[in-house]
């Protein structure tokens, strides 16, 4: 008998939340209010910030810090083949096949550190440029609430737009005052 009343409230409590929600979206005569529109350029917003441009500088550091490491082990690799090769005719047929599958292994090993090291970097990009993308969702909400806009779109499927209500510059503005800098982060043991 108790679950009755539990029953009845939670169904008053949901009728008039959803009342609410329905008057709020709802103007005095209701019906949808007229929309206020402001348009900004997100992709502009992220090539020129100055968090992603740090993201991006950052990443370059460490790829191009990478990208010197690979070089040293493919030459490695590249002189040990060599050198197997020259010793061809010197060695026994078993001895040579060991030689040439450690080599392999080799190959195999520097092939997934690589693919590691790409993913791992991937990864960091994607969490950096999501770090951005909060802070610029959180500003252009905040903008849109200031000026009583009720609907923002984003500048590059809209083909034409009045300058008044673009809002890229102000929320590039903020964006780089709020976060002029993104800390990329990765596994110590992949910062090497």
């Amino acid at each position: 008998m108790l679950r009755l009343p539990r029953f009845l409230s939670l169904l008053l409590f949901v009728t008039l939340l959803g009342a609410s929600v329905s008057a709020h979206a709802l103007d005095a005569k209701g019906k949808m209010p007229a929309p206020i529109v402001a348009v900004v350029d997100v992709q502009k917003i992220l090539e020129q910030s100055l968090a992603a441009k740090s993201v991006q500088k950052q990443l370059e550091t460490r790829r191009s810090k990478f990208q010197s490491e690979i070089e040293g082990e493919e030459n490695g690799l590249r002189q040990a083949e060599q050198e197997l090769s020259k010793s061809r005719d010197q060695l026994a047929a078993d001895i040579y096949a060991d030689r040439e599958q450690q080599l392999r292994q080799r190959f195999l090993v520097v092939e997934r550190h690589v693919q590691a090291r790409r993913k791992v970097l991937d990864q960091a990009f994607t969490d950096s440029m999501n770090a951005v993308r909060t802070a610029l969702e959180d500003i252009v909400g905040a903008l849109a609430k200031e000026r009583g806009v009720n609907l923002v779109l984003v500048k590059q499927p809209v083909l034409w737009v009045d300058p008044p209500l673009d809002i890229t510059d102000e929320v590039l503005a903020r964006l780089n005052a709020k976060l002029p800098e993104v800390a990329i982060k990765m596994a110590p043991e992949d910062t090497k």
